[in-house]
């Protein structure tokens, strides 16, 4: 209140009290730092003066009405220059202005020229003390006043700087703010929207609903929370979660609601493009009956499942969702596959690890189909086997693809394997009565044939039923079978070293396509087209991964990567990563090809 303008409301109380008071002037001083203000004063003209010669100084050291009849003989003022000069003030009363916790900001004063040895009448004492504290009231209704202020600044500094449209309402439900958000999402004039105007900008199909839920929560005090479309700036609208929590004062009434407004456009239409696949999904399985789930009470031994599992071991659905033992439903397994899967179960009850099996159901028209069963056995904390839920998924059109093409690449086999036989037999006839050199290079010749027939049946796809018997499962024993045909090895220009590791069904067929892709090339443009050409190949294990060299060295000068590859260089490489899980790296120097295949040891002995 320091330097303030003069104010009317504290004008007319120094007017007041000098009446009342019968003075000459009246004060409302506020004694800050080294000097006093005069918010209001009548009768001396200034707006202030030094602390040193302020009464009003000592006055607030004092507790309640500080009087002074006659400053002349009061020691502590006898040298005050408003005593000693002109005017001569002889005469002091004062109320103290307080704060509510006792902090003395000035006083309400009235002084006279002549002293007043019976001070002020009882009624003046009372009038000046009563509107000592309307001035009080004065200065905290202002306080007061600043702080909400400030408190609605800093409200509104923070209502701009969140990333939501946040709104505020009265008790009544009337819209009185809006952050900066709002409108610029909205496009719409500040204040425009206060009261009612934000009905306009919600889709109109939405407004009813908003209402309801608003007019609600203003007759119960409920949170307030609503989804809704509202207009975006460019006119598109989109959805939004608008929510509301009112501010209750010590009685708990309401004071004022807050409200936000959360785009969730996003998230809108992910849940609609979840919700339009889960019911392509269903609708797929559906038609299929593809899918079943079960839970098994291992402790009851009660398996409950869907109509799908039930529908797949020819159970009624109704039944099988009252529960049935495991042991009704085992004899519609095949009996070959019979003893694998029980087995797997056992061991998953028996550990707690994850149950996988492949096996084929009898259906009650006497056909077969082919499933997959997944699931985990799950153990209370004594390690006992309590659930067992899982998944059996109807496999069989995808065995039946699987048969037609192994069908297919056993008829090509065949047929290639033919061919083979053919040209040998045409070489041996040819040879029939030549000279000796010839038959020779005959000789040679058939078994070249003989091992490119050999090497073709390894690197065409099997399953685990139909992998040729007379190759080795090691590494070794696959790189003998796909490079005998190139006679590199009897002419000392291939080397072998390093460690030999036992490769499985899966690994040799995505390893052969790759070695026999290598030697192919090596014999067409590498090393092996040059008869004084070499190919070393090196295999290191090193902790759980494998890595293979192939090096080239003697053949024609490389003058790069080649410009386009192969559909087998392609399939070769795709094969390395999807199927052995490793990285396969060239290296295309000029003295010749080196590649780098580095695999987990694990995949290969898949």
């Amino acid at each position: 209140m320091l330097d303030t303008p003069a104010e009317r409301a504290f004008d007319d109380v120094v007017k007041l009290v000098a009446s009342l008071c019968d003075a000459p002037v009246a004060v409302v001083s506020l004694v800050g730092g080294d000097r006093q203000f005069f918010k209001a004063e009548v009768g001396l003209g200034v707006r202030g003066t030094p602390v040193d010669m302020s009464i009003c100084a000592h006055a607030i050291l004092q507790s309640g009405l500080f009087v002074v009849p006659d400053t002349r003989l009061d020691p502590r003022f006898v040298n005050n220059p408003l005593v000693t000069g002109e005017p001569f003030l002889r005469f002091y009363a004062g109320a103290p202005l307080e704060t509510p916790d006792g902090v003395p900001l000035g006083t309400l004063c009235v002084l006279d020229y002549q002293p007043r040895p019976a001070g002020l009448t009882p009624a003046q004492e009372f009038a000046l003390t009563v509107l000592a504290r309307q001035v009080m009231t004065q200065l905290e209704l202002r306080r007061a006043l600043l702080q909400r202020e400030a408190s609605e600044r800093r409200f509104r500094q923070l209502a701009d700087a969140m990333p939501q449209m946040v709104w505020s309402a009265r008790p009544d439900g009337f819209h009185d703010y809006y952050n900066a958000r709002w409108y610029a999402h909205t496009g719409m004039a500040p204040g425009s929207t206060d009261g009612e105007g934000w009905d306009e900008m919600f889709h109109p199909e939405d407004r009813a609903e908003a209402w309801g839920r608003w007019r609600h929560s203003l007759a119960t005090g409920e949170p307030y929370e609503v989804e809704y479309r509202l207009r975006r700036a460019d006119g598109a609208y989109r959805w939004t979660l608008g929510r509301a929590m009112p501010s209750r004062d010590d009685a708990g009434r309401i004071e004022r609601w807050f409200g936000t407004c959360t785009d969730i456009e996003d998230i809108k239409r992910t849940e609609a493009a979840l919700r339009l696949s889960e019911e392509r999904l269903r609708l797929a399985l559906s038609a299929a009956e593809m899918v079943g789930t079960f839970v098994w009470d291992v402790a009851a031994d009660r398996i409950t499942a869907d109509a799908g599992y039930a529908r797949l071991f020819s159970v009624d659905p109704a039944r099988m969702a009252g529960g049935v033992p495991l042991g009704e439903l085992l004899p519609a397994i095949h009996p070959e596959d019979l003893p694998a899967v029980t087995a797997a179960i056992a061991g998953s009850v028996e550990s707690g690890g994850s149950y996988e099996a492949e096996y084929r159901l009898t259906q009650a028209d006497g056909s077969l189909r082919w499933v997959v069963a997944r699931g985990r056995c799950e153990h209370d904390a004594e390690g006992r086997p309590q659930r067992f839920p899982g998944v059996v998924v109807d496999i069989t059109e995808r065995k039946l693809a699987e048969e037609g093409q192994e069908l297919l690449a056993r008829e090509l086999s065949h047929r290639i394997k033919n061919i083979f036989t053919v040209v040998g037999g045409m070489v041996s006839l040819s040879a029939m009565g030549a000279s000796g050199e010839v038959r020779g290079f005959a000789g040679v010749l058939r078994k070249r044939l003989n091992a490119l027939a050999a090497a073709h049946e390894y690197v065409r796809p099997h399953g685990p039923d139909n992998r040729p018997a007379e190759v080795e499962t090691t590494l070794r024993g696959l790189l003998a079978a796909l490079l005998a045909p190139y006679g590199a090895a009897e002419a000392g220009r291939l080397q072998l070293e390093g460690d030999d590791v036992p490769i499985g069904v899966k690994a040799a067929t995505s390893l052969a396509l790759i070695l026999h892709e290598l030697a192919t090339n090596a014999a067409k443009y590498g090393a092996l087209s040059s008869s004084e050409g070499r190919v070393a190949i090196n295999g290191t294990r090193t902790g759980e991964r494998f890595a293979l060299v192939w090096q080239e060295r003697g053949g024609p000068g490389i003058e790069g990567p080649p410009e386009r590859r192969g559909f087998g260089t392609i399939l070769a490489e795709r094969g390395a990563i999807t199927q052995l899980g490793g990285s396969i790296h060239h290296d295309w120097a000029p003295e010749g090809l080196t590649l780098r295949l580095d695999v987990p040891l694990g995949r290969l002995a898949h």
